[in-house]
């Protein structure tokens, strides 16, 4: 027997009408179980895509709050309407000669190395006169006074001029005795000759 035109025409015009009629065409077909996870598949499928919808849709409405209800940063504002002003290289023509105060500064001196044979060690009232005359000229080779116990004073000469030296033994090259020798920096004026390694 088949369905009149009225009556299929009636199950397009209601939707529901015609999930009802599956439901119960499956169910009564296939049995009960695999209709009904048919149908339950059908109907979370549906919700799904409602939720989804429905959360695209509050989210969209929130970033656009957000939008109208933010405030302008001023550190954005600031950066977009900055602008750069054009460089330009300005060349200044070189000096033709050096101002008086720079050619009368001195001249770099260059140290120089000498090997010296110790004669005699200074000890007691005589070193402590020494390392005393030089602070008070103003020598930056002195250790400070209370190192001035572990540091030696001693006198010699170089092979290259016999001259006497006086110069100062840092801790760091132990104790020395008359007839060793050492590599010793010449001072500068107002300085005290430094020994600064040994070659023994």
């Amino acid at each position: 027997m088949t369905p009149k035109p009225d009556k299929i025409k009636g199950l397009a015009t209601y939707p529901w009408l015609a999930t009802v009629a599956m439901t119960l065409l499956l169910t009564g077909c296939l049995g009960g179980s695999i209709g009904q996870q048919i149908v339950q598949s059908i109907l979370l499928q549906g919700a799904d895509k409602a939720t989804a919808s429905a959360m695209d849709a509050h989210e969209r409405n929130q970033i656009a709050l957000a939008k109208k209800n933010a405030k302008p940063d001023p550190y954005t504002i600031a950066f977009l309407n900055a602008g750069f002003e054009p460089v330009t290289a300005q060349i200044e023509p070189l000096p033709e000669a050096l101002p008086e105060e720079e050619k009368d500064l001195p001249m770099m001196q260059e140290t120089k190395l000498v090997p010296v044979e110790i004669w005699s060690l200074l000890a007691g009232e005589e070193k402590q006169n020494v390392l005393e005359a030089a602070r008070l000229r103003g020598s930056t080779e002195i250790p400070p006074k209370n190192e001035w116990r572990q540091w030696q004073i001693a006198t010699g000469a170089s092979n290259q001029s016999n001259q006497p030296i006086t110069f100062l033994i840092p801790p760091e090259m132990g104790k020395m005795r008359s007839g060793a020798k050492a590599m010793v920096e010449l001072s500068r004026s107002n300085e005290l000759s430094v020994a600064r390694y040994s070659l023994n």
